[in-house]
C-alpha cells in the first residue's frame, strides 16, 4: 500500500492541478528562444487571456513538464500607420509574454545546419519578393502624384505663358473675336436695360 501511494506521488507535479478541462484550445503557445536565460527557465508568448495557472497546467498535461514559478508582463506594441498613404495610426494588440521555471533543466538543440528539408530556399524567396513588393509600393505611393509646380509646362500653357507677358510689355492688345451665341445678345441687353434703369433712379 505504501509502494502504490509512493508511485502515485511521483507522477503527480508537487502543486495543486487546475480544475479547468480544455479538450479542444484554440489558442496558440509559442515557445521563444532566447540565449540569454539559464537552462531552468523557458519562455512563452501566450495569449492575453491566459493565466499563469493556465499554462503551468497547459505544460503538465500535455508535455509533463512541471513548473516551479511563472513570470509574465504584458508588452505593448509602438503606434503603427496602417498604409504609407494614408494618416491612420492604431496601437496593435499587445504582447503577453511568459516566462517559466522548470523542475528540470532544458537545453536548446542546435540549429541544423541543412536547412533544405524545411523548405528554407522557397522561404527566402518568398521573403524576397514580400520586401521587393513593400519597397516598390513605398517608392510609387511617394512619387506617384509629384507637386504641380514640379510638373512640365504643356504646350497650351507655354503659349498662354508668352502671350500673358507679351500682353504685359505691350505688343499685344488684347481683344476677343469670339462670335458668341444669340442668346447672349439677350441676356446682354437685359443687363445693360437695368443699368440704365439704375442710372436714371439715381439721378
Amino acid at each position: 500500500m505504501a509502494e502504490a501511494v509512493k508511485t502515485a506521488a511521483r507522477q503527480l507535479p508537487a502543486f495543486k492541478l487546475g480544475q479547468k478541462q480544455v479538450y479542444l484550445p484554440s489558442h496558440v503557445i509559442t515557445m521563444l528562444r532566447k540565449e540569454h536565460l539559464p537552462p531552468n527557465e523557458a519562455c512563452f508568448k501566450v495569449p492575453l487571456r491566459l493565466t499563469k495557472f493556465d499554462l503551468r497546467d497547459y505544460l503538465w498535461n500535455l508535455y509533463g513538464v512541471e513548473v516551479t514559478a511563472v513570470r509574465s508582463y504584458v508588452k505593448q506594441q509602438p503606434l503603427t500607420q496602417r498604409s504609407t498613404s494614408s494618416r491612420s495610426w492604431y496601437r496593435p494588440q499587445p504582447l503577453k509574454i511568459m516566462t517559466v521555471e522548470l523542475a528540470r533543466p532544458f537545453q536548446w538543440p542546435q540549429v541544423p545546419a541543412d536547412l533544405e528539408p524545411w523548405s528554407n530556399e522557397l522561404w527566402k524567396m518568398r521573403e524576397g519578393t514580400i520586401e521587393e513588393r513593400n519597397e516598390d509600393q513605398v517608392a510609387r505611393q511617394r512619387f506617384q502624384i509629384p507637386l504641380k509646380s514640379q510638373q512640365p509646362l504643356s504646350k497650351d500653357r507655354e503659349e498662354l505663358a508668352k502671350l500673358a507677358k507679351k500682353m504685359l510689355s505691350g505688343e499685344v492688345k488684347w481683344s476677343n473675336d469670339v462670335v458668341l451665341d444669340p442668346r447672349w445678345d439677350q441676356i446682354l441687353g437685359k443687363e445693360k436695360a437695368g443699368k440704365t434703369t439704375e442710372t436714371t433712379t439715381t439721378s
